[in-house]
C-alpha cells in the first residue's frame, strides 16, 4: 500500500512537472519570436562604435572581443568599475550586423532560464534531496513568474530586448546562479556521509561513488569554475554582487563557527576560494578609478538612508505593487510538493523561521542598496527588474523553508505514509482535485486579466504586438532606416519617424536634434556628419 501511494503520489507530480514545463517554454516562444523585431538603440551604438569599427576594417571576431576588454579597462579608469559588464556590453551582436541584433533577446532569455533553473535544481534537487519531479514544478512556475510577470514597462525592454542593458544586469542576474549552485556543487565534493551531522552535511550522497582522481579532478574543475565566474560576477552590476558577496560571507562565517565541527570546516576549505575571488572581482569593481568620475555627476543617499529605503522598498514595490494571483496560485501550488519533500531532507533542521525570513528579507532590500547609494533612486526599468526578479526567487526558497518548519518543528509530522496507506487513493484525488482547482482558476483569472490588459503577461504583450503588425512594422522601418544609414551618397541622414512602436522594443531613439547624444551616436557609428528625425509636425 505505502509503495503504491507513492508511486501514485510521484505521477501526479510527473504530470505536473510535466504540464509545467511545457508551459514555461511554450510561454518563451513569443518572447523569442518578437525579438527577432528587435533593432539596436541608445547604448548599443554609442558603445559598439569602437568593435564595430574593428570588425569593419578586420572581420576578426577575436579582435572584436579584445576591443571589448580593451573598452573595459578604458571604462574602469574613467568611467565606471564595473569590467564585466563593460566588456559585454561593449560588444553588442549588431557590431557584427544590424540583423545579428536579434540574437540578443535569445541570448539573454536562454542563459538566463538556464542558470536559474541550474540554481534551483542544484539547491532543491541535488543539495536538499528533492525528486526531480517537484524540483521541475517549482523551476517552471518560478521562473515562468519571474519572465512572464516581470512589471510592465521599461523593465521587460531593458531586461530581454536592449541589449546593453541585459547585458549588464540580466547576465550577470545569471552569473550570480550559476556561481550559487557551482559552490552548492561543490560543498557536496568528496567527503562520505556522517549520519552524525547529516542535517547540516555538505556532504555528497552515499551513491555518488566516484574513483579517487575522479573525485579530484572534478573538485578542481569545480573550483576553477566558481573562481573564475566569481570573479567575473564580483565584476558585474553591483546590485547582484552585492547580494552574492554577502550571501558568500555569511555561509563562510556560519561554516567558520566551532560548533560546527570537522564537516563543515572541510566544505569552509572548499568555498574559502571561490568566495574570496568573488570579493576579489567586487572590490576591484568598487575601488575603480573611474568610479570617481561617475559619482561627480550624480548624487545618492548615504549608507544608512540607503539600507532604510530599501528595506521600506521591499515592503512597497515587491509585496504591496508586484504581487498578484498568479503569485498567491504559485505558492499554493508549491506547498504540498515543499509538504511532502520536508520529511526526507536532512540537512535541514527547520529550527531558524524567523531568521531565514529576516535574511531573505535582507537580501532582497540588499538588491537596490547600490543604486540608492548611488542614484537615490530605482526608477531606471532595469533595477526594477532585477529587484522584482530576486523577490520571487527568494519568497518561493522562503515560503519551502516555512512550510518544513510547519510540519517538522510545528505539527511535529515526521512521516505519516505507513498510517495513511489505507487512505492512499482518497489522498491522491484529493490532491488531483486540488491542483486542478488551483489550475482552472490561473487559467480563467489570467484569461480575464489577458483580456482587460494584453500587457498582462510578457508573452501575450508580445503575441499583440505580433498579431497586430506593430512589432513586423518596426521592422520593415529600421530597415529603410538602416538602408539611409548605409548609402554612402548620404552625409546627412534624415529618418522618418516611426509610425509603429512596439512598447516590449524601444528603449530609446534618435530624436529631431542632430545634437542629442543619440544622434551623434549614430553619425559616428555610420559615418555620417549629422543624424536626425524628421520632425513629425
Amino acid at each position: 500500500m505505502n509503495k503504491e501511494r507513492t508511486t501514485t503520489g510521484s505521477t501526479v507530480e510527473r504530470y505536473l512537472a510535466a504540464g509545467f514545463g511545457l508551459l514555461y517554454f511554450l510561454s518563451l516562444i513569443p518572447m523569442i519570436v518578437v525579438g527577432f523585431c528587435d533593432f539596436p538603440s541608445a547604448d548599443d551604438i554609442n558603445m559598439g562604435i569602437y568593435a564595430h569599427e574593428v570588425f569593419e576594417k578586420t572581420g576578426n571576431v577575436f579582435a572584436v572581443l579584445w576591443k571589448g576588454i580593451e573598452m573595459a579597462w578604458y571604462d574602469y579608469l574613467h568611467w565606471m568599475g564595473y569590467f564585466t559588464s563593460t566588456a559585454l556590453m561593449s560588444v553588442p551582436p549588431s557590431v557584427f550586423g544590424e540583423h545579428f541584433y536579434a540574437v540578443g533577446p535569445l541570448i539573454l532569455i536562454l542563459c538566463f532560464g538556464a542558470a536559474v533553473a541550474f540554481f534551483i535544481h542544484t539547491l532543491l534537487g541535488r543539495f536538499l534531496g528533492m525528486d526531480r519531479a517537484k524540483v521541475t514544478v517549482i523551476s517552471s512556475v518560478t521562473l515562468f513568474l519571474m519572465m512572464q510577470s516581470l512589471p510592465a514597462g521599461m523593465p521587460r525592454v531593458e531586461s530581454f530586448y536592449w541589449y546593453c542593458s541585459g547585458a549588464n544586469y540580466i547576465l550577470t542576474f545569471s552569473l550570480g546562479a550559476l556561481w550559487l549552485g557551482l559552490i552548492i556543487r561543490l560543498a557536496m565534493r568528496g567527503s562520505t556521509n556522517s549520519a552524525a551531522d547529516s542535517s547540516v552535511s555538505c556532504d555528497t550522497s552515499a551513491a555518488e561513488k566516484t574513483s579517487f582522481g575522479s573525485r579530484i579532478g572534478g573538485r578542481i574543475a569545480l573550483t576553477a569554475g566558481a573562481c573564475i565566474t566569481g570573479f567575473l560576477l564580483g565584476g558585474g552590476n553591483m546590485m547582484t554582487s552585492l547580494c552574492c558577496a554577502t550571501a558568500g560571507v555569511l555561509l563562510l562565517i556560519w561554516l567558520a563557527l566551532p560548533v560546527n565541527g570537522g564537516v563543515k570546516n572541510s566544505c569552509f576549505r572548499r568555498l574559502l576560494a571561490p568566495v574570496l575571488f568573488l570579493l576579489a572581482g567586487f572590490f576591484a569593481c568598487c575601488l575603480a578609478p573611474g568610479n570617481s568620475v561617475r559619482e561627480s555627476i550624480t548624487e545618492g543617499f548615504g549608507p544608512v538612508k540607503s539600507i532604510a529605503v530599501s528595506l521600506l522598498y521591499t515592503a512597497i514595490y515587491c509585496i504591496n505593487r508586484w504581487t498578484r494571483f498568479e503569485h498567491i496560485l504559485a505558492l499554493l501550488f508549491f506547498a504540498p510538493l515543499f509538504w511532502n519533500a520536508a520529511p526526507r531532507i536532512r540537512r535541514l533542521t527547520f529550527k531558524y523561521p524567523l531568521l531565514v525570513t529576516a535574511l531573505a528579507y535582507g537580501l532582497i532590500s540588499a538588491n537596490v542598496v547600490p543604486p540608492l547609494f548611488a542614484l537615490g533612486q530605482i526608477d531606471a526599468g532595469r533595477l526594477q527588474a532585477l529587484f522584482y526578479m530576486q523577490y520571487i526567487l527568494l519568497l518561493v526558497l522562503t515560503e519551502g523553508y516555512l512550510i518544513g518548519w510547519l510540519r517538522m518543528r510545528v505539527l511535529c509530522i515526521v512521516d505519516k505514509r505507513a498510517e495513511e496507506g489505507a487512505n492512499s487513493g482518497r489522498s491522491t484525488r484529493t490532491l488531483i482535485i486540488y491542483y486542478a482547482a488551483l489550475a482552472a482558476c490561473l487559467i480563467l483569472l489570467s484569461a480575464f486579466a489577458a483580456a482587460a490588459d494584453s500587457d498582462y503577461y510578457t508573452s501575450t504583450e508580445a503575441v499583440k504586438e505580433l498579431t497586430d503588425g506593430t512589432a513586423f512594422g518596426y521592422r520593415d522601418e529600421n530597415a529603410q532606416r538602416l538602408r539611409i544609414l548605409k548609402d554612402q551618397n548620404v552625409t546627412d541622414a534624415v529618418l522618418e519617424p516611426y509610425k509603429n512602436r512596439p512598447s516590449l522594443l524601444i528603449y530609446d531613439e534618435p530624436g529631431t536634434d542632430p545634437e542629442n547624444w543619440i544622434n551623434d551616436g549614430m553619425a559616428r557609428y555610420y559615418g555620417k556628419n549629422s543624424v536626425r528625425v524628421k520632425d513629425a509636425f
